[in-house]
């Protein structure tokens, strides 16, 4: 794929996942964890292709660790989940800064079966496991975490984190909407 497809196919790409971060449909909400995947976490990320040209640092606005947080991470309860609470924009707000794509991307998110989960873990597992891409079995103990907890929680009536993938989904967006005015404002893509 030449850079103009690759910088079409970039905006269409947030389009989509901006869609689909609006949905309650847990199919909709599922299929933007392929999204997610593509853009940040693929081995050729489309983020690195598009911002070749621009070399645009890449910032995520998250929250930073509360103490409420901070004792869950010396304390693990049996399980755990931050929900809203590393979105800057939400009641909880914390000490926000903007996180590198590796910050963003180990974020931790839950704690199930004495295993925490990150952003990349849910992102993975709800690609590569819970069907967004393939369909399959759990493999390592984080997607048998992930299986136990779509099992027994659930939230605004979707299963386990598939929740915080409408929140990934729109910190993403806000991430990268400096690449994506860049890509815009270039006439590379429309």
């Amino acid at each position: 794929m030449n850079d103009v497809d690759a910088k079409q196919l970039f905006i269409h790409t947030l389009q989509d996942l901006e869609e689909r971060t609006q949905s309650t449909d847990e199919y909709t909400i599922l299929m933007s964890a392929a999204l997610l995947r593509k853009l940040l976490f693929d081995e050729l990320r489309l983020i690195d292709q598009v911002n070749r040209t621009h070399k645009l640092k890449i910032r995520f606005r998250i929250n930073g660790v509360s103490p409420i947080e901070q004792f869950n991470y010396d304390n693990p309860p049996v399980f755990y989940i931050i929900e809203d609470a590393f979105d800057p924009d939400s009641p909880f707000t914390f000490s926000p800064y903007d996180a590198t794509l590796d910050q963003f991307a180990n974020r931790r998110i839950m704690y199930s079966n004495a295993n925490w989960i990150t952003v990349r873990d849910a992102v993975n597992y709800f690609a590569n496991i819970a069907g967004a891409v393939h369909h399959g079995p759990a493999k390592n103990v984080r997607q048998h975490a992930l299986d136990a907890a779509a099992a027994f929680y659930g939230h605004q009536e979707l299963p386990g984190a598939l929740h915080q993938m409408k929140l990934i989904g729109r910190l993403t967006i806000e991430g990268l909407d400096p690449l994506r005015k860049a890509v815009l404002t270039s006439g590379e893509a429309t």
